[in-house]
Protein backbone atom coordinates (compact mmCIF):
# COMPACT_ATOMS: atom_id res chain seq x y z
CA UNK A 1 0.00 0.00 0.00
CA UNK A 2 2.70 2.19 0.79
CA UNK A 3 4.02 1.57 -2.72
CA UNK A 4 0.82 2.92 -4.28
CA UNK A 5 0.62 6.00 -2.24
CA UNK A 6 4.26 6.82 -3.36
CA UNK A 7 3.94 6.01 -7.13
CA UNK A 8 0.38 8.67 -6.58
CA UNK A 9 2.35 11.45 -5.10
CA UNK A 10 5.14 10.85 -7.96
CA UNK A 11 3.05 11.50 -10.56
CA UNK A 12 1.08 14.26 -9.14
CA UNK A 13 4.06 16.53 -8.66
CA UNK A 14 5.42 15.39 -12.38
CA UNK A 15 2.16 16.81 -13.82
CA UNK A 16 1.81 19.74 -11.53
CA UNK A 17 4.55 22.05 -13.13
CA UNK A 18 2.71 21.77 -16.37
CA UNK A 19 -0.71 22.82 -14.79
CA UNK A 20 1.87 25.69 -13.10
CA UNK A 21 2.75 27.99 -16.00
CA UNK A 22 -0.64 28.41 -17.55
CA UNK A 23 -1.46 32.03 -17.74
CA UNK A 24 -4.72 33.80 -18.24
CA UNK A 25 -3.27 37.40 -19.08
CA UNK A 26 -3.46 38.27 -22.79
CA UNK A 27 -0.86 37.11 -25.48
CA UNK A 28 0.30 40.95 -26.87
CA UNK A 29 3.50 42.63 -25.96
CA UNK A 30 3.82 44.60 -22.67
CA UNK A 31 0.98 46.90 -22.58
CA UNK A 32 0.27 46.76 -26.04
CA UNK A 33 -3.57 46.64 -26.71
CA UNK A 34 -4.29 49.22 -29.24
CA UNK A 35 -2.29 49.99 -32.52
CA UNK A 36 -2.42 52.09 -34.99
CA UNK A 37 -2.06 50.57 -39.30
CA UNK A 38 -1.30 53.91 -41.21
CA UNK A 39 -0.82 53.64 -44.88
CA UNK A 40 1.93 51.43 -45.78
CA UNK A 41 5.21 52.97 -47.77
CA UNK A 42 5.67 51.25 -51.41
CA UNK A 43 9.17 50.31 -53.41
CA UNK A 44 7.30 48.33 -55.70
CA UNK A 45 6.39 49.06 -59.22
CA UNK A 46 3.25 47.57 -58.38
CA UNK A 47 0.45 50.26 -58.17
CA UNK A 48 -1.58 51.16 -55.06
CA UNK A 49 -0.24 47.39 -53.14
CA UNK A 50 0.76 49.46 -50.22
CA UNK A 51 -3.15 50.28 -49.87
CA UNK A 52 -4.82 47.26 -50.37
CA UNK A 53 -2.10 45.77 -47.35
CA UNK A 54 -3.08 48.11 -45.13
CA UNK A 55 -6.76 47.72 -45.36
CA UNK A 56 -6.46 44.11 -45.12
CA UNK A 57 -3.80 44.63 -42.14
CA UNK A 58 -6.23 46.23 -40.60
CA UNK A 59 -9.33 44.34 -40.89
CA UNK A 60 -7.33 41.50 -39.94
CA UNK A 61 -6.55 42.76 -36.74
CA UNK A 62 -9.75 43.65 -36.05
CA UNK A 63 -10.93 40.11 -37.09
CA UNK A 64 -8.05 38.29 -34.86
CA UNK A 65 -9.16 40.93 -31.64
CA UNK A 66 -5.82 40.69 -30.23
CA UNK A 67 -5.23 44.42 -30.45
CA UNK A 68 -7.74 47.01 -31.07
CA UNK A 69 -7.01 48.98 -34.20
CA UNK A 70 -7.30 53.04 -33.40
CA UNK A 71 -6.28 56.24 -34.76
CA UNK A 72 -2.46 57.17 -34.04
CA UNK A 73 -3.67 59.79 -31.60
CA UNK A 74 -4.88 56.41 -29.45
CA UNK A 75 -2.38 53.89 -30.13
CA UNK A 76 0.20 52.23 -27.81
CA UNK A 77 1.93 51.06 -30.96
CA UNK A 78 2.01 52.37 -34.08
CA UNK A 79 3.27 50.33 -36.96
CA UNK A 80 5.19 51.06 -39.90
CA UNK A 81 5.92 49.29 -42.57
CA UNK A 82 7.43 49.36 -46.14
CA UNK A 83 6.08 46.91 -49.13
CA UNK A 84 10.27 46.16 -50.47
CA UNK A 85 9.02 43.14 -52.94
CA UNK A 86 6.30 41.76 -55.15
CA UNK A 87 7.03 39.32 -56.83
CA UNK A 88 4.57 37.37 -59.28
CA UNK A 89 6.29 34.65 -61.36
CA UNK A 90 5.68 31.15 -62.46
CA UNK A 91 6.04 28.59 -59.93
CA UNK A 92 5.17 24.99 -61.95
CA UNK A 93 5.38 24.55 -65.76
CA UNK A 94 3.98 21.79 -67.96
CA UNK A 95 4.76 19.24 -70.11
CA UNK A 96 5.16 22.01 -72.89
CA UNK A 97 7.09 24.60 -70.60
CA UNK A 98 3.78 26.24 -70.74
CA UNK A 99 3.20 28.20 -66.94
CA UNK A 100 0.90 26.18 -65.59
CA UNK A 101 1.22 27.73 -61.74
CA UNK A 102 1.84 31.55 -60.22
CA UNK A 103 3.75 31.87 -57.16
CA UNK A 104 2.66 35.70 -55.53
CA UNK A 105 5.47 37.19 -52.86
CA UNK A 106 4.95 39.91 -50.81
CA UNK A 107 7.68 41.21 -48.27
CA UNK A 108 7.11 44.13 -45.83
CA UNK A 109 10.13 45.46 -43.48
CA UNK A 110 8.23 46.18 -40.33
CA UNK A 111 8.40 47.92 -37.21
CA UNK A 112 6.58 49.12 -34.38
CA UNK A 113 6.56 52.07 -32.71
CA UNK A 114 5.65 52.52 -29.20
CA UNK A 115 4.95 56.61 -29.17
CA UNK A 116 4.69 56.62 -25.25
CA UNK A 117 8.08 54.92 -24.67
CA UNK A 118 9.87 57.02 -28.12
CA UNK A 119 11.18 53.18 -28.89
CA UNK A 120 10.31 50.54 -31.08
CA UNK A 121 8.98 47.22 -29.55
CA UNK A 122 10.65 45.64 -32.67
CA UNK A 123 12.43 47.12 -35.34
CA UNK A 124 13.04 45.82 -39.11
CA UNK A 125 11.57 42.70 -39.36
CA UNK A 126 11.12 41.26 -42.66
CA UNK A 127 7.68 39.72 -42.82
CA UNK A 128 7.21 36.84 -46.35
CA UNK A 129 3.97 36.06 -47.11
CA UNK A 130 3.34 33.44 -50.56
CA UNK A 131 0.24 32.31 -52.37
CA UNK A 132 -0.04 29.77 -55.46
CA UNK A 133 -2.24 30.04 -57.75
CA UNK A 134 -3.27 28.86 -61.51
CA UNK A 135 -3.92 30.76 -64.72
CA UNK A 136 -6.73 28.33 -65.31
CA UNK A 137 -10.12 29.99 -64.41
CA UNK A 138 -11.89 26.67 -63.51
CA UNK A 139 -9.44 26.41 -60.49
CA UNK A 140 -10.43 27.58 -57.20
CA UNK A 141 -6.80 28.75 -56.83
CA UNK A 142 -6.37 31.85 -58.44
CA UNK A 143 -4.81 35.02 -58.04
CA UNK A 144 -7.27 36.74 -55.82
CA UNK A 145 -7.22 33.88 -53.37
CA UNK A 146 -3.64 33.91 -53.44
CA UNK A 147 -3.71 37.40 -52.96
CA UNK A 148 -5.97 36.91 -50.09
CA UNK A 149 -3.91 33.94 -48.53
CA UNK A 150 -0.91 36.31 -48.58
CA UNK A 151 -2.76 39.33 -46.81
CA UNK A 152 -3.61 36.40 -44.18
CA UNK A 153 -0.42 35.91 -43.75
CA UNK A 154 1.26 39.10 -43.50
CA UNK A 155 -1.62 39.66 -40.72
CA UNK A 156 -0.05 36.55 -38.65
CA UNK A 157 3.25 37.61 -39.45
CA UNK A 158 2.48 41.04 -37.83
CA UNK A 159 0.44 39.18 -35.05
CA UNK A 160 3.82 36.93 -34.69
CA UNK A 161 6.01 39.64 -34.11
CA UNK A 162 3.67 41.64 -31.50
CA UNK A 163 2.55 38.79 -29.35
CA UNK A 164 4.51 36.91 -26.50
CA UNK A 165 5.61 33.34 -25.98
CA UNK A 166 2.96 31.75 -23.84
Amino acid sequence: MRHAWIMIVAAALAVSPACGVYSTTGRTAGDIKRIAVPNLANETPEPDIEIQIAENLRAGLIKDNTLKVVPESEADAVLEAVVVDYRNVPYTYSTELQADQYRLTIVLMASLFNPKDNDYVWKDRRIEASGDYYLETASERTYDRALEEVFKDLVEGILNATTQEW
